[in-house]
Order: C-alpha cells, then structure tokens, then sequence
C-alpha cells in the first residue's frame, strides 16, 4: 500500500496537466482550417497520422531549408510522438528545426519535449532546455523536473529548481507543490514537508485534496494516526470529501498500529458515508489481518469485497491460507482451499503447495501425499516448486527414504530433478549426521553442484569438527569458480568463534572481503560477540573501526556489543562516546545499549549520574524497560540507600511497571 498510495496524487496530477494542456493548446493554437491549406502542413500531417516520424522529421527540415517555417502546432505534435517513442534526440532536433525557422514556437512545445526528458531520466537536458527558453516558462514546464528530481531521490534539487521557478516570476501550480510535499514527507519526514505547505499557503495557492491525502499519508509513515485521523475529521471544514485514498491510507496507519477495533470503526464510518472502499483497501486490510494472526477477519473482509463492486483473486486467498498455516489449523486451510470457489477464484498450484507445506510441516505425511494426487485430478499439477517443498520438511524431519521416493516420482509429473532438490538431500545426510552418505551423493551428482551445496556440506563438517576436511572443500569450491556468499563464510566464523578461535575468525573476514564478499550484520555481530565475551575492548574497537573505515554499515547490535565490553572494563566515557557517534548516525539506540551504561554507572556507586543518564534516555525518545528500573534500584541498595530502593520498587509495582515474577526471575 505505501507504494501504491503516492501513484494516486500522480495519476491526478497528470490527469489535471492534460486537461490545461489540452485548453492551451486550443487556445493558442486553434486548428480552424485557413482558406487556402498549406500543403506542406497537410501532408505533415497525414504523415504524423500514419506513425511515419522519420518521414515527418526529414519533411520539416526540407520546408525550412527552402524558408518555408513549419506550423507549430504540427511540430509539436510531432514532438510528443517521438518523446513517446524516447526517441527525445530527434525531438529536440524538431524543436530547433522550427526555431530556426522563425516560426512562432510556444511554451508548449517547449513543455512537451521537457516532458519527454523527463520521463526518459534525461533531468540534465530538460533543466538546460527550461533555463534557454525564449518564451517564459509555466508551472507545467517546471512540474515534470521536479516530478523527475523527487522520483529519484533528488529532493534538494528539486527545492532548487523550486527556487529558480519563483525567482523568474512563475507561480507554482497545486499539483507542483503537491509532488514536492510528498518527496519531503518521504525523505526529510512530516516535520519539513510543513514547510513546504507553509511556503504553499504563503503563496496563495490553496491545497487540494490530492495534497491533504499526501499530508495524511506523511503522518500514518511516522505512525502519528490520531493526527492523520484529525485531518481526514477536517477535511469537510477545508471544503474536501475525503476520497478512497483519505480513508484508504490512514486504516493502513491504523492497521500498522495493530489498532484493530479502531480499523473496523473507521472502515464502518468509510462506508457509512458512502466513500466506496476499492480493491486496494481491500488487499490492503487481508494483507494486514493476515500478517497480525487476525484470520477471520481477513475472512470477513473477503466475504465483503463483492458487496463493494470488487471481487476477491486468488493471490489474496493464497494469503489468508499461508496466514491459516501458520497457526497450525491445517484442516481449516484445507477447508478454506475447498471453498475458493465461493469467493470467485480457483486455487493454483501455489494454493496447494501452501497447503501441503502445513501438512508436513504437522507431520502428516500421508495427507500431503493424498493432496499431492489430488493435485493432479483438479488439473492443478504439482510443479518443481511442489515437490521441493514436500522434499526439504522430510529431509529436515530426517525421512531420506520417504524423500528419495519422492524424488523419483517427480518425473511422472513432468518434473526434473535439479540441484534445489539435490541440495535438501544432501541437507538431509548432514542433519542426520551421514556424512559419508552426503559426499557419496555430492561426488555423483547428475548436475553441477552450487553455493548452497558447499556450504550445506561446510555446515555438516563444521558441526563433526572436521576442519581438516572443511579446509579442503573450502579450497575445492574456490578452486572450481564457485562463488563464495556471505552465508559461507558465516559457517565458517560461527564455528571458529564457538571454538575460541577469534584470531583465526578475523583473519577470515578479511580474507572474506578480498573475496568481494561484504560481511552481513549476523558476521559482524558473531565476532563482536566472540571478541567481547573475551572483555577485549581493545580489539572490538580496532575491529569496529576497520569495518567502519571499508564502508560496512553496521546496526545498534553491533554498536551494542562495543558499549558491553566497554562498559564492563569500566571505560564508561568512551561507551557515551559510542552511544553519542550511533545517534549521530541517525540510529537510535535501544534500551539494551542505556542499560549496560547504566549498570556500569550504578556498578561505581554513581546513581546520581546514572538517574540523569536515565532522563536522557528518555528525552531521545526510549523508553525504559523493567531491566532499566532493576538495574537503578540494585544500584540504590548497592550504595546503601535501602530506603529509597525500597520507595521506588514499591511504588513501581503499584502502577504495574514493574512484575514481582520478573524482579524475581532475574535473581
């Protein structure tokens, strides 16, 4: 929904656009025949009309070289069609064909090519095109550059073109504004996208509803819906109905709140007053109720669709089963497979596999097998992606003989069997720890094995500690140009570090980037772990600021891990330090990351400094958790201050913040 919501103010904008464009162009160039045609201009015409650009383009040039200027209302047409075509070079050569010949060019033609840039990324020429023009430009010559700049990310220098369109006199249009209020909103936030609508207000050009509903949009992204809910309340004050899109987006607000009773409110007010939901609110809520366990209501919602104009499709009910699945009730996925047909749609081979995936996963072969056959009678043939899934929950449950049964039917239905399937076999021999039987499968494959079949067999070796062996194939898979991914290298650093090896798990990240390969979060956050577990602050500072230097971004995780073993050593300072350099990052630290700071405070009998460390915590917008209070009331019995530990617990379980089972537990 987030992706599609922003499409709304677009698709009207250009609506709007071709609507003005359209008067324009009959007000400044109307096509009353003159009393004696042109006949240059008529057959540019019939040339434009068959599609035969080339043939037109060469025809205008040919006119001008004997002095004859071209009609212009022709040229432009002629320009449109070839920037539809992206063949803007050609169009531009149009455009100073007719310059050249004196002919009276318009700003329409000049938007129409900038136009063309636009949509074809040429930014660069439509800017330099917009900054030579003769004639003074409008707000539809500057709303297509923005419009691009924004699309891309270049937010800055779409204000700066904004700058430029004010400073020579050219008021911008509603929809000008609106494009730029939805690119801050997504970049900069709700904050400075205020801004722009001030700077809008300032300049008498009044919002339209297109422009609230991306305001709306802006607040539900920073999960500030109350709000949003208040504009959509208003918007009848501000002379607006709220559309489809005004409620649309902030149940999507109120959904991403998990706000479940205040969504059916609010859609019951949507209908109430005849604001027809569509078929993206609807996908919009089944997605929702599904991701947050809410099932029947997404069956509801289903159900609710045709009373509405709109019909429930098959990837919606595909989602309602995988959402069924996931909370184990098998034969109510089942049962809801057999009763697609009432929601208007069949179940695909993605329906069943869905399905087949929850009766293995609950162990219940003979029912995947029988849904299997069944498959194949409703013409719904199992494919490769069927059987694999089938394959890979017995291979990882351990029945290799069930799945080499499998495997060998898979050709009766037409499929072949790949290397996916050889690797669930081979995942099969290492989880059971046959080995022997994983590489007498690896050393006859019938296909060319790949990444997930080394590292598979890296995993088997690593857990039987085998190195030796490890090494070896490590050497093999480089040797044979298979390349190494970072999941590859992550057995290998896991399984050093469990064995103390931290020395040698370095020297393996290194080695992993000479490799091309970058270290993920898990890498990084693996040895982080390893390096502290050791209180080597020395080395997780060193290791942290190599990393940092060959551009890996890291998270709080990592940076959490640092401020631990600082924290523990004692070097509190440079823990802040860390803290301070990760909020300057534009991350916000979690709890974990103020609690080991915290401890380390209360730990020097420092509960003053700890308390207002606490009240920073809160002014950066995190909140405590029952850890955090734990941590300050054992550092007011540790410096003597009974009392006052005992105040503050008392009055911490009296308003529930605190839960005796959990103070408890934690000792």
């Amino acid at each position: 929904m987030a992706t599609l919501l922003p499409s709304f103010p677009h698709a009207l904008s250009k609506l709007h656009h071709l609507q003005h464009s359209h008067v324009a162009a009959a007000s400044t160039r109307p096509e009353a025949p003159s009393a004696a045609p042109n006949p240059a201009s008529s057959r540019l015409r019939r040339l434009i009309a068959r599609d035969d650009l080339a043939e037109a383009t060469r025809l205008i040039e040919h006119s001008t070289s004997r002095g004859e200027a071209p009609d212009v209302y022709l040229c432009t047409k002629l320009i449109r069609n070839l920037c539809r075509r992206g063949r803007t070079s050609d169009a531009a050569r149009v455009l100073r064909t007719a310059e050249a010949s004196g002919a009276p060019v318009d700003v329409f033609a000049y938007n129409t090519l900038v136009a063309g840039y636009c949509r074809h990324g040429r930014l660069d020429s439509a800017r330099h095109l917009i900054a030579s023009m003769p004639v003074p430009p409008d707000a539809y010559t500057y709303t297509p550059l923005i419009r691009g700049l924004c699309d891309r990310g270049r937010v800055g220098d779409a204000l700066t073109v904004l700058d430029d369109m004010l400073r020579r006199e050219c008021e911008p249009s509603v929809v000008t504004y609106t494009v730029l209020l939805e690119a801050v909103c997504k970049s900069c936030g709700f904050g400075e996208a205020m801004n722009v609508l001030d700077e809008m207000r300032a300049k008498d050009c009044t919002p339209n509803i297109v422009t609230y509903n991306v305001i709306i949009n802006g607040m539900c992204r920073e999960g500030r819906v109350d709000e949003a809910r208040e504009i959509l309340n208003r918007l009848s004050a501000y002379g607006f109905q709220p559309d489809t899109v005004s409620y649309t987006t902030v149940l999507k607000g109120l959904c991403a709140a998990r706000r479940w009773e205040d969504v059916k409110v609010l859609f019951a007010e949507m209908v109430g007053k005849n604001c027809v939901p569509n078929q993206v609110t609807f996908d919009m809520l089944v997605r929702f109720f599904c991701r947050g366990g809410r099932v029947e209501r997404a069956i509801e919602v289903l159900q609710q669709m045709s009373q509405h104009g709109c019909t429930a499709n098959t990837t919606l009910c595909n989602i309602v089963i995988n959402a069924i699945c996931k909370q184990g009730r098998v034969d109510d996925a089942f049962e809801f497979l057999n009763t697609m047909g009432l929601y208007g749609c069949n179940p695909d081979t993605i329906s069943y596999t869905t399905v087949l995936k929850g009766l293995c996963r609950a162990g219940r072969w003979e029912h995947a097998k029988e849904l299997l056959d069944e498959m194949a009678r409703n013409n719904c043939p199992p494919n490769e992606v069927t059987f694999n899934t089938f394959i890979c929950i017995l291979c990882q449950k351990g029945l290799i003989e069930q799945a080499i049964t499998l495997i060998e039917q898979m050709p009766e239905y037409g499929c072949s069997v790949g290397i996916i399937t050889y690797n669930a076999l081979v995942n099969g021999f290492c989880v059971q720890g046959r080995l022997d039987s994983a590489f007498e499968l690896f050393n006859n494959l019938p296909c060319d094995p790949n990444t997930i079949t080394y590292t598979t067999l890296l995993t088997g070796l690593c857990h039987a500690e085998r190195l030796d062996d490890a090494a070896e194939l490590l050497a093999e898979m480089i040797q044979k140009d298979c390349p190494l991914n970072v999941v590859t290298f992550n057995v290998l650093v896991s399984f050093f570090c469990q064995k103390g090896f931290v020395e040698e798990a370095i020297e393996l990240v290194y080695q992993m980037m000479e490799h091309g390969c970058s270290p993920n979060l898990i890498t990084l956050n693996t040895l982080l772990d390893a390096i502290t577990k050791d209180c080597n602050s020395e080395e997780a500072l060193e290791l942290l600021h190599g990393l940092v230097s060959k551009g890996v971004s890291l998270d709080t995780i990592t940076y959490s891990s640092v401020v631990d073993v600082l924290s523990r050593e004692d070097r509190i300072e440079e823990a802040i330090q860390i803290l301070h350099a990760v909020q300057d990052m534009g991350m916000r630290p979690k709890a974990l990351m103020y609690n080991k700071i915290l401890s380390a405070l209360c730990k020097r009998c420092e509960t003053d400094q700890a308390i207002d460390f606490l009240a920073y915590m809160v002014s950066n917008g995190c909140m405590p958790n029952e850890s955090t209070y734990i941590i300050l009331i054992e550092g007011l019995a540790h410096e003597g201050l009974l009392k006052e530990a005992q105040y503050v617990l008392s009055d911490l379980y009296s308003r529930g913040v605190l839960n005796k089972t959990s103070v408890e537990d934690q000792h």
